[in-house]
């Protein structure tokens, strides 16, 4: 079993549109206790990472913490501390501040923990198998607290990732449309040509482009780097990751050519 880390997005996105709320309705509509600087924003705009909100990837505290194998904040606190930042970003910022109040959305509705909410939301009904929940500290990766994802994750089967994204992004395209919520990443040298964000996917397409060649997530943490990768004009994905020395970019690279073949 390997961990999924971000790779989990794009299947948080789909249980947030499984629930049918508005999208331009304010995550405070639904999570009353959430503080002003978060309750204003949109689950579209949080869902494509347009919402404004910073990452809490820019507290020193928390990589220094994660290094150290201390025990995960808990969610009041990181939230609490990230309140430092302004939330002020303009275009495309990627957030998890914002996936994680995507997470305490989709608990607050179903009643259920994170794993058990996609299972029941996602997994269950897209017949996706090998996923396996990660709340505790395993040799997986030793002395790591999971909880310091706290946008989501899970561990998997290697074998059922690339599967499980595919058959996620062909549900999407026969459903909401997969170039649903597309914004542009200003970001070069992403190893895509025109590098895109929806809900939950990482695209490469033109924006208004409404059937992207190339869809996926990467995701990333202690131990291990990955990225999935989909072609959707054949619905075929391929997975990479690697323990050390890991590229997002030249792994986007390699497998855009290895699926092109």
């Amino acid at each position: 079993m390997i961990p999924v880390y971000s790779i989990s997005k794009p299947f948080l996105a789909q249980a947030v549109l499984e629930l049918g709320l508005p999208l331009d309705s304010a995550i405070g509509e639904h999570l009353p206790q959430l503080a002003p600087a978060y309750a204003k924003r949109t689950l579209g705009t949080l869902l494509n990472h347009t919402s404004g909100l910073a990452d809490y990837g820019f507290l020193k505290e928390y990589h220094a913490a994660v290094e150290a194998r201390e025990p995960a904040w808990s969610r009041a606190e990181l939230l609490e501390r990230c309140l430092v930042f302004p939330h002020t970003f303009v275009g495309f910022q990627y957030s998890n501040i914002g996936y994680l109040l995507l997470v305490m959305l989709v608990e607050e509705q179903t009643g259920l923990e994170y794993f058990e909410a996609l299972q029941q939301l996602v997994f269950g009904r897209l017949n996706i198998d090998g996923f396996v929940k990660w709340q505790a500290q395993t040799n997986v990766v030793p002395g790591y607290d999971p909880r310091w994802v706290y946008s989501g994750t899970f561990l998997s089967d290697p074998l059922k990732v690339a599967p499980a994204v595919a058959k996620l992004a062909k549900h999407r395209h026969e459903t909401l449309g997969i170039g649903a919520g597309q914004v542009a990443v200003p970001h070069e040298n992403t190893g895509f040509d025109a590098p895109t964000y929806n809900y939950g996917f990482m695209t490469d397409a033109p924006l208004n482009f409404d059937r992207p060649q190339f869809v996926g997530h990467g995701g990333g943490g202690p131990g291990f780097g990955l990225m999935a990768l989909v072609n959707t004009e054949t619905w075929q994905g391929k997975l990479e990751f690697a323990t050390e020395g890991w590229n997002q970019t030249e792994a986007i690279t390699r497998l855009r050519a290895a699926l092109t073949v």
